[in-house]
């Protein structure tokens, strides 16, 4: 069995027997099939095309590759072109996309082909990367492994679900408002939003073009800083992507938390979120402190404003993408999707214009504050404690809407600012749930939140514990 292993221990079981490779891969097809399905996380596989890009890998011989031969599965929003004219499904999540097909390669897919990862399928996504608690009435609501009657967060919710239950090492997720941080946080594991413009998102299904981001859920950081290393950098087809030096992140991880700064801000984040998640917070922080790191409250200005101009933009950008589908294919939505998407309609075009140009500002002013100040702060995730299915279920629970809207208050203001975050677990709730918190930096200091993670991880030791699958 392969459960729970690392990249470097299967690209070690590899080398330490070639024929342990299709072993493993035949391995993970079947647990994505059996317990994937279980957990309502996988869309589908493809295990002709894994044993096909296998044995390409293995005649070129090519060992040095950063992850030769180690079976990954990504949310279903990256597209796969294959040859021959046929493609992998690009439905978004939703019936209103149904069997509709990829028309190429997303970037961040070809770049891990490259460094030799076996592609080996899709995984559930929120309909429409719209939502915050994984909920999706045609693909299935993915179920949280510590306790299946719990949701796994949204959107990267079957991304997430497969990671935490040991199947593959690392999943690729989406960014919006929280996508990749929150169900890494409902899962325990290390959600990764890099800055925006640092990895490219070409090839991958838009909600918010302003806002849209790529990153890596894993159980250890070491594996994020991995795949971080080879999805970064310029891509010409992304119109926000970013030129810069990429420092070697596995180098970076390892020079330890001291002498970095870290502020706790005392407004909005622990303001809006339960005592046991502000005492948690709290707790680590102080953790961080004893670690060697120099440590100080601060105070965010106007933050308070950017959960609701993150989801003003989302709604406005997304209805500009999808308003044509929603409107011709609207019986084929989920209600809320549907509801989200087309009150950005409302938004003139005059009025998106000023809404760009106000968020460049409001950036600029936050950004030269408050990291005048800190290297990195930190924040809860969650505001609250991760819901059950039926208790954030629309149709179940008429509290459901308020719930769902406050889940983000924590997470949407980090996409509005643009900044790199990473979510880090450290313990468990009453329900045997993973509370974790999240680090943000200014931007591009991906480097500086993996330092400081990785710190922390090796504090707590969360994955000496692992769910019962």
């Amino acid at each position: 069995m392969i459960n729970f292993k690392s990249i470097s221990e299967i690209k070690d079981l590899i080398f330490e027997n070639k024929n342990n490779f299709f072993k493993i891969l035949e391995s993970t097809i079947d647990q994505l099939e059996s317990i994937g399905k279980t957990l309502n996380a996988l869309r589908f596989t493809d295990k002709d095309f894994a044993i096909f890009q296998g044995n390409k890998i293995f005649s070129e011989k090519n060992f040095n590759l950063p992850l030769f031969g180690v079976p990954l599965a990504h949310k279903e929003l990256f597209q796969r072109k294959l040859k021959g004219g046929q493609a992998w499904p690009n439905e978004g999540g939703s019936e209103s996309r149904k069997n509709l097909l990829s028309d190429q390669t997303a970037k961040v897919i070809s770049l891990l082909d490259k460094a030799g990862s076996i592609d080996c399928g899709r995984l559930v996504s929120v309909e429409y990367a719209f939502g915050v608690t994984g909920h999706n009435e045609y693909a299935g609501t993915p179920k949280n492994p510590w306790n299946r009657t719990y949701v796994c967060g949204g959107s990267s919710s079957g991304s997430a679900a497969i990671v935490a239950s040991g199947i593959i090492p690392v999943a690729l997720g989406t960014d919006t408002g929280g996508s990749v941080r929150l169900p890494a946080s409902a899962c325990g594991l290390f959600g990764l939003k890099p800055t925006q413009g640092l990895v490219s998102r070409d090839g991958v299904f838009p909600l918010s073009t302003s806002l849209d981001t790529v990153g890596p859920l894993s159980r250890s950081v070491e594996d994020a800083a991995k795949v971080l290393q080879i999805i970064s950098g310029k891509d010409k087809n992304d119109n926000l992507s970013v030129k810069i030096n990429i420092p070697d992140f596995l180098t970076e991880m390892k020079k330890g938390i001291k002498k970095i700064s870290i502020g706790l801000p005392k407004n909005y984040f622990l303001e809006g979120s339960d005592k046991i998640v502000s005492d948690n917070t709290v707790k680590v922080f102080s953790i961080c402190e004893k670690l060697g790191a120099f440590t100080k409250d601060i105070r965010i200005p106007n933050i308070e404003t950017a959960n609701d101009l993150n989801m003003l933009l989302i709604s406005t950008e997304a209805a500009l993408s999808h308003k044509k589908i929603a409107l011709e294919k609207n019986k084929s939505f989920n209600q809320q999707t549907l509801m989200r998407i087309l009150s950005g309609v409302f938004t003139s075009s005059e009025e998106y214009k000023k809404l760009k140009k106000y968020r460049i500002g409001f950036i600029k002013n936050i950004v030269s504050k408050v990291f005048e100040e800190v290297d990195l702060f930190i924040t809860p995730v969650w505001p609250c404690l991760i819901p059950s299915i039926k208790e954030s279920d629309f149709g179940a629970n008429d509290k459901a809407a308020h719930l769902v809207r406050r889940i983000g208050h924590n997470t949407r203001p980090i996409n509005y600012l643009g900044l790199p975050a990473i979510s880090i677990p450290m313990g468990f709730d009453e329900n045997g749930l993973p509370l974790s918190i999240q680090l943000v930096g200014k931007p591009f200091s991906e480097d500086l939140l993996l330092r400081a993670a990785f710190s922390l991880e090796k504090e707590f030791c969360f994955w000496d514990k692992k769910p019962k699958i």
